[in-house]
């Protein structure tokens, strides 16, 4: 009977079972960060380093801020791309606009075509004053600025347009919140404060571009590293830029595009956010499931671009002097 008795105490219990299995579980998950956090730093670090360069100035090749059009144009457009990107994200938008007769200004968003690390240490106040800079540049030197995002572009555009004098504003898949799926459990945004902290950097590999048209996906440019902290930074830029009261200062002509299929920026939050923009001259415009959030990339690039167009009209030959 003791040998019995002992044999029962040497026995783990459930409560035992539980606690082991929860330890190597817990064990598995930091090993597994760990690991991932090794290998994200090592890709960030290749990137950086493989990636070709200005010499001068150390901008990514292709990544450049660039000006187009005639400069005696009366009308300039200033066109801000989206988060990781360039003005590689507009597809050649700005060289057809600048066909059109418009001066045209594809900036470069702060911590962008650089580094990673870069972009992990703007802040929202750092990004968005860069751009009201090249806004305010625009603004001193023409008659009529209008302004077109795309995705974070199109956030920061709202932000703009909210407390800067603005002609015509374009905001093509615009970011106020991630495009939610049941399977994330938590929203990307709660999921990326919770682990940023222990894992600095995520990785984008070509099945995360949210285009349809899969041939696009070579000629598209991103960081391939992206800082976590930058991630927390668009989240609170979108945050901002849907707030009812900065929408409800936006009174120029809007037009907005939108893909049902975007799986980027929520297309609710976007319908929702342009439900309060106070403009009585406001147009949105959506696609269908046929293209995702690249719209300028998808199937149905060539009649976004015809749309654009068509809402910013021709512009005055010469700008007027004095």
């Amino acid at each position: 009977m003791d040998i019995e008795k002992d044999e029962r105490a040497r026995r783990p219990t459930w409560k035992k079972k539980l606690l082991l299995s929860g330890t190597a579980a817990i064990l598995i998950i930091i090993v597994g960060i760990a690991i991932y956090s090794f290998v994200a730093v090592r890709s960030m670090k290749h990137e950086v380093a493989s990636t070709p360069r200005n010499p001068n100035t150390g901008i990514i090749l292709g990544a450049e801020p660039l000006s187009l059009g005639p400069r005696e144009a009366s009308t300039a457009i200033l066109l801000l791309h989206g988060h990781v990107g360039s003005r590689v994200d507009f597809a050649g938008l700005g060289e057809r606009l600048a066909e059109e007769g418009f001066r045209v200004r594809y900036a470069l968003l702060a911590g962008h075509g650089t580094t990673p690390d870069d972009y992990g240490r703007q802040t929202p106040e750092r990004i968005v004053g860069a751009a009201a800079d090249e806004l305010a540049a625009l603004r001193g030197a023409y008659d009529k600025v209008y302004l077109i995002g795309f995705s974070m572009g199109g956030t920061i555009s709202t932000l703009l347009a909210s407390e800067h004098d603005i002609d015509r504003l374009v905001l093509i898949a615009p970011y106020y919140r991630v495009t939610y799926h049941w399977y994330y459990g938590l929203p990307p945004s709660t999921w990326n404060t919770l682990l940023s902290p222990i894992i600095p950097y995520i990785m984008k590999t070509d099945r995360y571009i949210q285009v349809n048209k899969r041939e696009s996906v070579p000629s598209m440019f991103s960081y391939r590293t992206i800082p976590t902290r930058a991630v927390n930074t668009l989240t609170e830029l979108g945050r901002r830029a849907r707030d009812p009261d900065v929408l409800g200062k936006i009174t120029c002509p809007v037009l907005v595009l939108h893909s049902h299929g975007d799986e980027a920026a929520s297309p609710d939050a976007s319908a929702e956010a342009y439900g309060h923009i106070a403009s009585t001259d406001k147009q949105m415009l959506w696609y269908t499931e046929r293209s995702n959030h690249h719209l300028l990339w998808d199937y149905d690039a060539e009649d976004v671009v015809a749309k654009i167009v068509q809402f910013l009209g021709q512009p005055d030959s010469v700008k007027q002097e004095g």
